[in-house]
């Protein structure tokens, strides 16, 4: 399991472009946004401001050494996603831009909805208010909490897992009871609470703070009070009128390997679901040493025939059958070194892998 370097912009691929301060086209269409979220209370990036200068211009600064600067950090999802910070609390949020007719957007309206979103079953990401644009009727912002991807940061006990497992199959099934698909419920849809890197983080280069200074204080997750997971990304979901007999098609979702995969014969998307988060959940137990017991949750969910696969009930009854002497054990990334794991079990060295 790396740690992922999520900017588009690194040391090796600086070029003269970024250097003269170009914004890339995806990014442009922020530049346009730029003051009507800020009457809205919302400030972007400085990259993003109309007026814009690049600071290392500015610094008369005469090489590639802009990485150095967070300005010339580009957004390598700026089409659909951009960070701001909320002016009124100086809160770090998430803007997504969906189509106002989108299925998503009434999947959020409906996950967020008072009674809906303050259940604790409800494992969506929060929506904190949604922006509809004025100029553009086809336009609407969605603002959500900043999170982690689920694994980003290593998982150091059976019981972390456990929780993690627990709290995905929860929501899957809560998404379910009220008829809906999430027809991608895979790895980069998994989120977890920033709170495990409590100075925070750079969206777009996570490894940092601020996009040049490495953040080096992070919390192991059992450390954590209500800790929570979530799911993201509603573009492919689905709300049907029941969650009974539903047949669907299309090919979808970042993990395309389920059996019953077609773009013309109807297949139940409910199952779907539980086979693609099922397939997450074996990738991780390949990631470590000591997750085994989860082989064979994994393998319940992914059996081929849809009918045969286990439901979210029994699953969830097959974690309770974890006695909590072992919650406790310890689990090893397989890119731990003997040496970095000796150093972490009896020295209290706690490296981020």
């Amino acid at each position: 399991m790396t740690r992922p370097s999520k900017s588009a912009t690194s040391i090796s691929d600086i070029n003269a472009e970024i250097f003269e301060g170009k914004r890339f086209e995806n990014e442009e269409i922020w530049v346009s946004y730029q003051p009507f979220l800020f009457s809205r209370g919302y400030k972007l990036r400085p990259r993003y401001s109309p007026d814009w200068q690049p600071s290392w211009k500015l610094a008369g600064v005469k090489s590639l050494e802009n990485c150095l600067y967070e300005d010339a950090i580009t957004a390598y999802r700026a089409d659909v996603v951009m960070d701001a910070i909320r002016m009124a609390d100086n809160c770090h949020i998430v803007l997504k831009k969906v189509k106002t007719s989108s299925e998503e957007l009434k999947i959020a309206q409906f996950l967020s909805s008072p009674d809906i979103g303050s259940d604790p079953r409800n494992h969506s990401v929060p929506i904190f208010e949604i922006i509809h644009h004025p100029d553009d009727k086809d336009v609407t912002f969605l603002v959500m909490p900043v999170l982690l991807e689920m694994d980003y940061l290593p998982f150091r006990r059976l019981g972390e897992f456990a929780e993690a497992v627990r709290q995905y199959l929860t929501g899957l099934q809560f998404m379910h009871d009220n008829n809906i698909a999430h027809r991608d419920p895979c790895h980069f849809n998994l989120m977890v609470d920033a709170t495990l890197i409590p100075g925070g983080f750079h969206f777009f280069l996570p490894d940092t703070t601020d996009g040049v200074n490495r953040w080096t204080v992070w919390r192991e997750r059992s450390s954590v009070k209500s800790l929570r997971y979530h799911y993201i990304d509603f573009g492919l979901s689905r709300q049907y009128s029941t969650n009974v007999g539903v047949l669907d098609v299309g090919i979808l979702g970042q993990d395309q390997s389920y059996p019953e995969r077609s773009a013309t014969i109807p297949y139940d998307p409910f199952k779907t679901d539980i086979y693609q988060l099922g397939n997450v959940i074996l990738g991780m137990v390949k990631e470590y040493d000591g997750l085994e017991f989860f082989s064979k949750i994994g393998e319940a969910m992914t059996r081929k025939i849809p009918e045969d696969r286990a439901s979210i009930p029994e699953l969830l009854t097959m974690i309770d059958t974890l006695k909590p002497r072992k919650l406790k054990r310890r689990v090893w990334s397989k890119y731990n070194s003997k040496l970095s794991r000796f150093l972490m079990q009896y020295f209290g060295y706690n490296f981020p892998i």
